[in-house]
């Protein structure tokens, strides 16, 4: 793509943004973006703050309605505008991309302090006054037309381009009259709507109970909104809320949006689907052809099916199994969320299909609640996610800790497997379950209780070597891994060896970009296993 276009300070590549707090919530994402797509000419990042914020528990996200509408409540997470400042040394930012820092804060002087530290990174800010599910911060913020005109003005008076992000939930021509008093140069329209409290079953789905709706659903108030603020004024309007076509773009334009965000449409999708997809749409745009839609995921898994404990075995003081009383359709590798309502969610591999089992470890408030559960009580689970590498040949496959439940399905559906598992003792090995799956078993256990002592990487070299693998699947802590990627590839081809590590993983659909590599994949659709160079 050759074309330029010009938004505010610099020539971009693109026309297109993803909008604040969406997949490239991480640098290393953020990066891969730059490096892939030129129709995303403008960076917006994540919101951020003055201290770093955890955000709110999950279930932070939920599918409000088909066509790529979704409730969420992520709670302005992020690292604190310090450590941010850090990461952004790590990357660079081309000539032909305009980097938009979103920032937000409880008054002026927060704002202020935000601003002061990343202005010498970025090439504009977007100030959050419209986030709806926070107390302290953003629409609470944009109800006070007064306010937003002093913080605009602080915020420009450092002289980087200042927009703001407009809530289509308070009153917009008064907003941005008073946030074009203060000096800023471009608006975006708009964020979320809401909060409003989403059900299932009767029960609030968001941890935080209510959050702001995106996607489809809020199309048309998007349009409304944009068409509003153009009767203002003459800035710069970045349009979003519901685009996933051309034909939704163009409606942004003939409202008056000058450049478009695009967000919720991209669930689903792994990094080079989204990549094709952005050069699809633009060509669409361009050409009035419709072929972006055929990367669009109308199949997201993301209802809940209710399950009832068939059985629980407590195989040491903090390692559970637990069996459910169906079945679930699901690949080796692949992981479900298990929610129990106003008490959380998380995910877990599956260890079994035939029930549904997940065998996991008690670390957490979440997994402490899990491992109360009686035979008979209920809980609910979605899924499942992730994708299968393929294989072919004799596989060796690495499990460490928690990790070797991901592996029960693998050597189950492929007896000709061997097995290296690892755990400090024998309890944390579930050695019997898989002695009656696989081939050939080595186990490995720190105190030397059973098998060998030591680590499953210390005689990882030998044992390729003994069995003629020609794959390697590793799964476990990042540590282990490493280590396993370190000495498998002095034998086998990096083609052949995939690795799963334990991101933070918290939607299953890729928006919230929580589980980036290393290198910039979102482990929930590029993974769960990665060749080396994706780690």
């Amino acid at each position: 793509m050759n074309k330029k276009y010009r938004f505010l300070t610099k020539e971009i590549s693109g026309i297109f943004t993803i909008p604040s707090g969406i997949i490239t919530t991480e640098i290393t994402t953020l990066e891969r973006i730059i490096q892939e797509i030129p129709e995303i000419g403008i960076l917006t990042t994540k919101s951020i703050g003055l201290e770093p914020k955890e955000g709110n528990k999950e279930p932070l996200l939920a599918q409000y309605r088909h066509s790529f509408s979704f409730i969420n409540a992520v709670g302005l997470r992020n690292p604190g505008v310090d450590e941010f400042s850090k990461k952004l040394t790590a990357i660079k930012i081309p000539k032909d991309r305009f980097l938009l820092i979103s920032i937000f804060g409880r008054n002026e002087e927060e704002f202020k302090k935000v601003a002061k530290k990343l202005v010498k990174y970025t090439d504009g800010f977007e100030l959050n006054i419209s986030c709806p599910h926070s107390d302290k911060y953003g629409q609470i913020i944009g109800k006070n037309s007064l306010l937003v005109e002093k913080i605009v003005r602080s915020v420009a008076s450092l002289g980087k381009p200042t927009l703001v992000k407009i809530s289509p939930n308070l009153k917009i021509k008064e907003i941005v009259k008073r946030a074009i008093k203060g000096g800023v140069v471009g608006i975006t329209a708009i964020n979320t709507k809401g909060p409003e409290l989403y059900l299932h079953d009767g029960y609030p789905l968001l941890s935080n109970k209510v959050g702001g709706i995106s996607g489809k659903a809020i199309l048309k108030l998007g349009l409304k909104s944009v068409r509003e603020i153009r009767k203002i004024t003459d800035l710069p309007i970045i349009g979003c809320g519901g685009i996933s076509s051309a034909e939704d773009i163009k409606k942004y334009q003939a409202a008056g949006a000058d450049y478009f965000g695009v967000g919720s449409a991209l669930a689903g999708m792994k990094t080079e689907e989204i990549k094709n997809y952005f050069k699809n749409l633009m060509r669409d745009f361009e050409k009035g052809t419709k072929t972006a839609k055929k990367f669009l995921k109308t199949e997201l898994k993301m209802g809940y099916r209710k399950y009832k404990v068939k059985k629980k075995t407590r195989l040491a003081s903090d390692l559970f199994l637990l069996e459910l009383n169906h079945k679930i359709k699901v690949k080796p590798g692949q992981f479900v969320f298990a929610w129990l309502p106003e008490k959380g969610e998380k995910p877990f591999s599956v260890f079994d299909d035939e029930p549904l089992s997940l065998l996991f470890q008690k670390k957490g408030c979440f997994t402490n609640e899990l491992s109360k559960l009686k035979k008979g009580e209920f809980l609910y689970i979605r899924g499942p996610y992730g994708n299968l590498p393929k294989i072919k040949g004799k596989t060796l496959l690495i499990g460490g800790g928690t990790g070797i439940a991901a592996l029960y399905l693998f050597a189950k559906r492929n007896k000709k497997a061997t097995l290296l598992l690892g755990a400090k003792d024998k309890k944390h090995l579930v050695s019997e379950k898989f002695k009656n799956v696989c081939k050939k078993l080595y186990l490995f256990t720190e105190n030397g209780e059973i098998g060998n002592k030591g680590l499953v990487t210390d005689r990882l070299e030998e044992i390729i070597q003994e069995t003629q693998s020609k794959n390697c699947l590793n799964c476990g802590p990042e540590a282990m891994v490493r280590k396993a990627l370190q000495k498998e590839s002095q034998y086998l081809s990096l083609k052949n060896i995939f690795s799963s590590i334990e991101y933070l993983t918290k939607c299953g659909v890729g928006l919230c970009g929580s589980c980036a590599t290393n290198k910039g994949y979102r482990n929930c659709v590029d993974g769960t296993f990665f060749k080396p160079d994706q780690i």
